[in-house]
């Protein structure tokens, strides 16, 4: 199998002879997937599958062409050309629209080495499933009232990609990535409940079984005898596996995109208050073992460490080059798109709200009166321009500093900025699922109903 990179550089050799005056790029990527998942006790099914592909963009004159192809083979690419070439005279200029320019690389260390892992693809799939099966057992050993396990997944997959301009950007990376969830059934006096827990990870040794296994439990069980509450202003506590929504809204606000375009609740707020100085937001692509850690973002440009809000006050937007050039200022590496199919565009990597320094434990034990929530319903309706949200949430009830039974069938709504500006606490215990993460955190004095 010819490397990618040498394909990238024959690819890049090709349109500089065909046209010299073109500014061109080329994106090319191939991976492959495998996973096997267990429903009710059994194998249900095991898949494997492959994929290579080509983009291609080229800039002349402020206009920007682009198609995509399947395959890497040698008639790829001139079938592109002559793509993007047809689309050219009937695509409207924009003085922004050109490549990003060379830049000069940020020493990664051994970050490269964090993000691929060689363990991965060689054992049989098969391999894996006496761990799938013994987690289900873990499960049902940790509390008598899970019933059974419906479903345990688990998969990876690895993938590389080069990139190479005319403009002198010239990279390659390859990553590994793999996963596990747990949905299980939980049933008291007649009553079923059903809760999940997953991880996703760089790294097999990474995925952390048994804390999958207590979540999944937890989450579970907890619900059991659950009781809608009564109507009351009390302290919603943010569990880190749904406090990941809030952060997906918060990225999407942050795109440099959705903020020139007047979409953002964040738009012309840039250094000032937009959350409690509790609150601060960062994002790191060059965090060790990051499911989105990179050197290069999808545009070929190094990635940085950015801290976008610190201590509440609104510092950066996510900018690729073009929204960049646009903004008239340089990009922040932070271009992302979606596979070879897709041209860029600007948003996060590994992003979180930093932790704070009091324990979860403490933290809900200096919560007279609220929820620890840990599943909402409706969060996809909330509105990423002016901020409001009418969510339900189900969790465990917290009184006196105790946990106190289920809740289910609550109702909070209001302003994600006003939310934000509200945090009076932030616990230490960071948790990634996937690329945004979050420890949990309380907001006081929320109307629930």
């Amino acid at each position: 199998m010819t490397p990618l990179p040498e394909l990238a550089g024959r690819a890049l050799d090709w349109l500089k002879g065909r046209s010299p005056s073109a500014q061109a790029e080329v994106y090319l990527y191939r991976g492959e997937s495998r996973g096997v998942e267990v429903r009710e006790g059994r194998v249900e099914t095991r898949q494997q599958s492959s994929e290579a592909g080509m983009g291609l963009r080229l800039f002349e004159g402020g206009r920007m062409g682009f198609a995509s192809a399947g395959g890497l083979e040698e008639d790829v690419l001139p079938r592109l050309y002559g793509t993007v070439r047809a689309q050219m005279a009937y695509l409207p200029p924009d003085e922004n629209r050109a490549l990003p320019p060379l830049s000069e690389p940020v020493p990664g260390g051994a970050l490269a080495e964090t993000l691929f892992d060689p363990s991965l693809f060689q054992a049989p799939l098969s391999a894996w499933e006496p761990r799938l099966f013994d987690l289900q057992e873990q499960a049902r050993r940790a509390d008598p009232r899970v019933r059974k396990a419906l479903q345990i997944d688990y998969g990876e997959g690895r993938s590389e990609v080069s990139i190479a301009s005319t403009a002198g950007v010239f990279t390659h990376e390859r990553g590994t990535s793999c996963g596990v969830s747990l949905s299980l059934m939980a049933e008291q006096d007649g009553e079923v409940q059903v809760g999940a827990a997953s991880r996703v990870a760089r790294s097999g040794a990474a995925l952390g079984f048994e804390r999958i296994a207590e979540e999944s439990v937890f989450r579970t069980v907890s619900l059991l005898g659950a009781r809608k509450p009564p109507t009351r202003r009390r302290a919603i506590l943010f569990d880190p596996w749904i406090a990941g929504e809030f952060l997906d809204l918060i990225a999407g606000a942050l795109s440099a995109e959705a903020v020139q375009r007047g979409k953002s609740l964040f738009a012309g707020r840039l250094g000032k208050p937009v959350a409690s100085p509790e609150m601060s937001f960062t994002d790191d692509p060059r965090r060790p073992g990051g499911v989105a850690s990179a050197l290069f973002d999808d545009e070929g440009v190094p990635t940085e460490r950015k801290v976008m809000i610190e201590g509440g006050l609104l510092m950066d937007y996510f900018f690729d080059s073009y929204t960049a050039r646009k903004g008239r200022r340089r990009s922040n590496g932070c271009a992302s798109r979606a596979g070879y199919k897709g041209l860029p565009g600007p948003g996060c990597s590994n992003f979180y709200l930093e932790p704070g320094r009091v324990s979860r434990a403490d933290l809900i034990a200096g919560t007279e009166d609220g929820i620890l929530a840990f599943e909402l319903l409706g969060m996809h309706t909330a509105d990423a321009v002016s901020g409001e949200f009418s969510i339900g949430v189900s969790g465990v009830a917290v009184e006196k500093g105790r946990l106190a039974g289920g809740i289910k069938n609550a109702m909070i709504s209001g302003n994600l900025l006003d939310l934000l500006s509200k945090v009076d606490g932030v616990a230490d215990d960071l948790t990634f699922y996937g690329s945004i993460a979050s420890p949990t955190f309380r907001v006081p004095g929320l109307m629930v109903a």
